[in-house]
């Protein structure tokens, strides 16, 4: 599947590409080691968001650290 990776801060998208994984995590690991999923989009502060490009799911994460 092909999915939009951005890395996001306080709301505004920093870097944005796309990348090939078989699930939104896998996705999200292409910037950095990961936490689990957080259940909404977070308002401020940073971290990645992950949309699947076929369905428009969306998905947020936290880089560790």
């Amino acid at each position: 599947m092909i999915f939009t990776v951005e890395l996001m801060r306080d709301g505004v998208a920093v870097t944005r590409r796309e990348v090939q994984a078989e699930a939104f995590d896998e996705a999200a690991a292409t910037l950095g080691p990961i936490n689990t999923g957080l259940g909404r989009e977070p308002a401020s502060g940073e971290w990645i968001r992950v949309t699947q490009v076929v369905s428009g799911r969306t998905n947020w994460f936290r880089l560790k650290g």
